[in-house]
């Protein structure tokens, strides 16, 4: 489970990164990073209607959570990240998605060992 504190919340806080961040993608997901200026990293995950309906939507975001919380460690923390799941996201498993979340970090050079 991510910390309260290592959330994005607000809508002000996506579009920022949105705006200002660099992006990397692979077929099912896409990461969104800025250099933070506050301590706290901040990480938020958007998955669209186009997912599915509520129930897959909310799957495919508890299992994105909990992938990031795995490999929070192995993360530059001078970053607040946002992940945007894409189309075919739900059909893969959950050590699928991990791997997934694992290369797109270190495409974008932000994995630390």
């Amino acid at each position: 489970m991510i910390q309260r504190e290592n959330r994005l919340k607000k809508n002000k806080h996506f579009k920022f990164i949105y705006k200002h961040g660099e992006t990397k993608h692979t077929k099912t997901l896409s990461v969104v990073f800025v250099k933070t200026k506050i301590k706290p990293f901040k990480v938020g995950f958007s998955v669209s209607k186009k997912i599915g309906k509520s129930v897959v939507r909310n799957k495919v975001k508890r299992r994105l959570c909990a992938s990031f919380a795995e490999i929070s460690n192995n993360v530059d923390k001078s970053y607040n990240y946002v992940f945007i799941a894409k189309d075919g996201i739900s059909e893969m498993t959950y050590q699928n998605i991990k791997q997934n979340m694992i290369d797109l970090i270190k495409r974008a050079n932000l994995y630390v060992d």
